[in-house]
């Protein structure tokens, strides 16, 4: 019986289960905001939100239903649920968001199909989600790396030692998932193994110091000659397009989160104001027609990304997986980027001068999303969605997934 099988079985249970979480995502839009900026404020990890997220369950989505969870590690179910559960949080704080995602991400690794863990690794981890709420790291990135992470075999299992540059999710401790190539290998990150971030030889650099997304922590992390035991590496599977796909929409959600963060917290603001637009006119900002109107078009701009994600993610969910897919999501990021920074920059013109002092951090959001757009770049997105559309070329492997 595949994954997918698995689930099918128990439609209704597993529905209600999705329905639960995704009310509890919803609820902490509006609860996470202060969290949030208290984090960007002190330049912090976003410890208490993503204390919250835990608590509310939400860690085990993708876990084995055998361990309360709903996917069992395959990405491509509830997909469009899932995303959905992304956007709210990454709304109400866009740092714990992209926190939550990796957490997805690693758990994905972990308990999907074909990591070929024992199953005794896999219940260890199990409990250190859902009991202790351990955050787990995707410690991949070697861009500007003069180290790439390399393992030896030794008796008992591996040795690893070289520097991961990019580690999100890193400040609150846990377990990191190192991608790494084994020195005989030619193949680049054809292994993982999963290490302790307070294991002997793991250094967290603690350098964190960036415009926006400050409460991912994606601190540096080096790795010298540390011991991982035989049960804790496994081979590096590829990526189904399917999978890929999923990764992009979940990038799409995690940017235009703060496009919705940025919507929510103007309206709060502007329901308060006592001034308009256009001064002696009106009363209040509320009977200011150039505010509704730009509140009108922030609505439609973020709806119009929001239902362009959303029906690419149930796509995936159906199953769906060809190259026109992996293009589609190219060009949902695109829309989600550009929705999420004309409406985080456009606040201000609703919110007013006094709304730019730092007590609101309202520019946290503009910050947010702006630095996670940079990711993989926009403008490359564009040629090869235009060059797939004119040509029929397919994008290469290096644009589909950057690390």
């Amino acid at each position: 019986m595949t994954v997918r099988e698995e689930f099918e079985v128990r439609p209704s249970e597993l529905a209600g289960r999705v329905a639960e979480l995704k009310e509890r995502a919803r609820g902490l839009r509006r609860e996470l905001p202060e969290s949030a900026a208290a984090a960007d404020a002190a330049n912090a990890d976003s410890t208490e939100s993503m204390r919250r997220i835990w608590e509310a369950g939400l860690y085990e989505f993708h876990l084995p239903s055998r361990y309360g969870g709903i996917t069992g590690g395959d990405p491509a179910v509830f997909t469009e649920d899932f995303t959905e559960i992304v956007l709210d949080l990454c709304a109400g704080d866009s740092a714990a968001g992209m926190n939550y995602s990796v957490q997805t991400l690693v758990t994905i690794e972990i308990f999907g199909p074909d990591s070929g863990l024992p199953e005794s690794t896999k219940a260890e981890m199990a409990r250190l989600i859902t009991q202790e709420g351990v955050r787990f790291v995707a410690s991949n990135a070697e861009t500007g790396s003069a180290r790439p992470v390399l393992g030896r075999v030794v008796p008992g299992g591996i040795r690893i030692s070289g520097v991961k540059t990019f580690n999100t999710n890193s400040g609150g401790g846990g377990w990191a998932n190192v991608g790494l190539r084994m020195a005989e290998d030619d193949e680049p990150m054809s292994y993982h193994a999963l290490v302790p971030l307070d294991g002997e030889g793991v250094r967290c650099a603690h350098e964190w110091d960036m415009m926006g997304q400050r409460g991912t922590h994606s601190q540096t992390i080096e790795y010298d000659d540390v011991f991982v035991p035989d049960g804790y590496h496994f081979p590096r599977h590829g990526m189904s397009g399917a999978v890929l796909s999923a990764l992009f929409l979940m990038h799409s959600a995690i940017v235009l989160g703060p496009g919705y963060g940025a919507l929510d917290a103007a309206l709060e603001h502007v329901r308060k104001l006592d001034r308009s637009t256009l001064p002696g006119e009106f009363d209040s900002a509320t009977k200011d027609p150039l505010v509704r109107r730009r509140i009108g078009e922030y609505v439609s701009t973020l709806g119009a990304a929001r239902a362009y994600l959303l029906r690419t993610a149930a796509q995936v969910s159906a199953g769906e997986e060809d190259p026109a897919l992996t293009i589609e999501s190219f060009a949902v990021k695109v829309a989600c980027v550009k929705a999420a920074l004309e409406v985080t920059s456009g606040i201000f013109d609703l919110t007013g001068a006094r709304s730019a002092s730092n007590r609101y951090r309202f520019d946290r959001f503009w910050r947010n999303a702006r630095t996670f757009s940079l990711h993989d770049p926009t403008d490359a997105k564009e040629v090869w969605v235009g060059d797939y559309h004119l040509t029929g070329a397919e994008p290469p492997m290096v644009a589909r997934l950057r690390v």
